[in-house]
């Protein structure tokens, strides 16, 4: 992979794998009088100021191409197909700007506003590179990509751009920024997953744990009296998604020993299969997406784990010998490359620089082992505490040069439905709190993405719009106190204290509003900065921009929950700090909590359905983990969440998680 601080050459930053550019050539179809002799988008350029726009235009002529992706595993290059040309026929450079200066609001000014605020404050992200240009492109081969899709039996196409630069032995390559698709947008379906917290080790544990087996069983000889008592779980359990729980295994999934790398493995293999049957179309991953930037341990062909997640989506491997890579168990091997467009935010771990210790405090429970699983484990490079939770907006410069050079942007889906990114950043030091009980805040939301997100919410116009962020807007703090407290209240007998109990129509039984926000501290693990703007704004209670947004799509917690949000005509107050050091702060809004995804299923008229969920909107939909379980909260295993959206209103928000085979 070329070094991108490297080089004073120009090269294309977006589109990228993160944030690809969809094409409709059924669209421009329809608008045509006339057979479409080309499709056109535009990318952004970054270049050192010592070349001029000739000299950028002629490093690009005859040199971009676009390569389809054709089979998802076999030889890496034997995937794809061969290159069709790129057509670069318009460039403009872009002065520095602020968009609210700007007296036509454009998408385009937001997510230039976006770059400077992010990349921009770092000197060597890009190297020289310092000036941004913006191009149109144009692909002229139609009948070509015509062909290939109607051989390939597929809604949609991926597709690399590829950059032959001159007197380079590798070409510049920015994988699957191109999805070119075929169909009508009212109906269809994609995956929100969230928290992968990818790295390098994961693949180590799981061997460590494998080994240990193994080489006990080795020990027993001939003895298979000896060989029957040892726990050999580990070597023979698998997993695969499915819809809902396995609730008749819970007790084996809350110890099935999870390697985070393979969850990420798994997924590919479900969302391909599901592309494959004209199910899925896109995926959009809200952050975590990585644990840790630098390698605890494994080989150093990998600079840090941004570069590890990069080649499970690609599924390539490195080619090394010793276990756990090529040549040893199925579960570490990048066996399939993703086949569907993905779009990618962050969240708080990926802003962190050091990993964590396995054997440190209950970590190991996220992985759902015992103590006695990580004992003897130890990481190669040292563990310390204090350097654990160091964060800094600069551990991100990979992301931006090899996955997405946006924080903040957003994405249309057809003529009505606009996907509003949006970054909660860092662990925030300032809620103590929470911090202390392990629960981190994040840092939340600044100023200028204040005002994206009301710039976004306008350019939306009519459409429907979905936030797509990593923190979640309200998370409850149910402590043991409060568990004793409301088992009282509800006088609850002979039972634990479920979070069905706190669904709305469960606790109008007891105070008549079925109000969460009247009883739990709603500001556990969400965001320190501009949250009570942020609920106004979803909420339509904003007083620069008033229209409430549709759906809110978070992780962060790795747990399952739902909720919906109404304008507050009287505010709730509520203590967020420590009992003996009461701070409070006011709810700006109305919470409600219910299995929400079961009420989209009652409706059968389809006009019912949507005249209820706007009244009722927004709905906070946050998803358990791909990755780690969560250590505080019920157990839930690995799983994400399945959309299907039909005649342009939302049916169902399936639960799919790991069933033990």
């Amino acid at each position: 992979m070329i070094d991108l601080e490297l080089g004073i050459y120009p090269i294309i930053i977006s589109p990228n794998i993160g944030n690809p550019i969809l094409l409709n050539m059924k669209k421009n179809k329809q608008k045509a009088q006339f057979p479409i002799k080309n499709l056109s988008f535009e990318a952004l350029i970054i270049a050192s100021k010592s070349h001029s726009t000739k000299n950028i235009l002629e490093h690009f002529h005859l040199n971009l191409f676009i390569q389809p992706i054709l089979k998802e595993s076999g030889d890496f290059e034997k995937r794809r197909g061969n290159l069709i040309d790129l057509h670069l026929v318009q460039i403009e450079k872009i002065e520095k700007l602020d968009f609210r200066d700007q007296p036509i609001l454009e998408g385009e000014n937001c997510i230039v506003w976006d770059i400077y605020n992010c990349v921009f404050q770092f000197d060597d992200v890009f190297g020289k590179r310092k000036e941004l240009y913006k191009i149109k492109l144009e692909i002229r081969d139609i009948l070509t990509i015509e062909k290939i899709l109607k051989s390939v039996d597929r809604d949609f196409l991926l597709f690399d751009i590829v950059h032959d630069i001159p007197n380079l032995t590798e070409n510049k390559i920015n994988y699957h920024s191109i999805a070119i698709f075929n169909k009508n947008w009212n109906d269809f379906s994609f995956i929100h997953a969230t928290d992968f917290h990818i790295a390098r080790r994961n693949d180590f544990i799981l061997n460590y744990l494998k080994d240990n087996v193994r080489s006990k069983i080795a020990q027993c000889g001939t003895n298979e009296k000896k060989k029957k008592k040892i726990d050999k779980f580990v070597l023979t359990r698998d997993f695969e998604f499915k819809e809902e729980f396995q609730e008749e295994r819970y007790n084996d999934l809350r110890k099935a020993k999870y390697n985070f790398n393979s969850n990420l493995r798994k997924l590919i293999n479900f969302a391909n299969t599901k592309s494959s049957q004209r199910n899925l179309d896109f995926m959009l991953i809200t952050g975590d997406l990585i644990d840790y930037l630098n390698i605890a341990r494994g080989n150093y062909q990998y600079k840090n784990n941004f570069l590890v997640l990069l080649d499970i989506l690609l599924g390539r491997n490195k080619g090394l010998e010793k276990p756990p890579f090529l040549g040893s168990d199925e579960e570490y091997i990048n066996s399939q490359e993703i086949m569907v467009p993905i779009f990618t935010t962050v969240g708080n771990h990926d802003y962190r620089k050091g990993h964590y210790g396995m054997r440190y405090g209950q970590i190991h429970k996220i992985f759902g082992m015992t103590h006695s699983d990580v004992k003897g484990y130890y990481d190669t490079e040292f563990f310390n505490i204090f350097t654990t939770l160091r964060s800094r907006d600069k551990y991100l410069k990979d992301y931006f040069r090899y996955i997405n050079p946006n924080l903040n942007f957003n994405l249309k889906i057809g003529d009505h439905y606009n996907f509003i990114f949006l970054d909660t950043g860092q662990d925030s030091v300032a809620d103590i709190h929470d911090l202390l009980k392990g629960g981190p805040s994040t840092k939340g939301i600044k100023e200028y993405q204040v005002d994206l997100l009301r710039a976004y919410i306008r350019l939306a116009h009519n459409q429907k719009v979905v936030v797509v962020m990593h923190t979640p807007p309200v998370s409850p703090n149910l402590s043991r106190y409060k568990r004793r407290k409301y088992k009282r209240r509800f006088n609850i007998r002979n039972r634990r204290l479920e979070w069905s109990d706190f669904y709305e129509s469960n606790l109008k039984k007891y105070d008549g509003t079925g109000r969460l926000d009247k009883i739990l501290n709603l500001k556990y693990q969400t965001i320190m900065y501009n949250w009570s703007t942020l609920l106004k704004i979803f909420t339509g209670s904003d007083k620069i921009i008033r229209r409430k947004v549709d759906i809110v799509m978070c992780g962060h917690t790795h747990t399952l929950k739902e909720y919906r949000l109404k304008e507050a005509k009287q505010t709730e107050r509520i203590n967020f700090g420590f009992w003996f050091f009461p701070i409070y702060i006011e709810v700006p809004c109305e919470v409600y909590t219910s299995r929400y995804r079961d009420k989209l299923k009652d409706f059968k008229n389809h006009l019912d359905l949507k005249t209820w969920f706007d009244a009722n909107k927004p709905f906070v939909f946050q998803t358990q983990a791909v990755g780690p379980l969560s250590a505080k909260f019920k157990f839930k295993p690995p799983g994400f969440r399945f959309y299907t959206i039909k005649n342009d209103q939302i049916i169902s928000a399936k639960i799919y998680s790991l069933h033990l085979l």
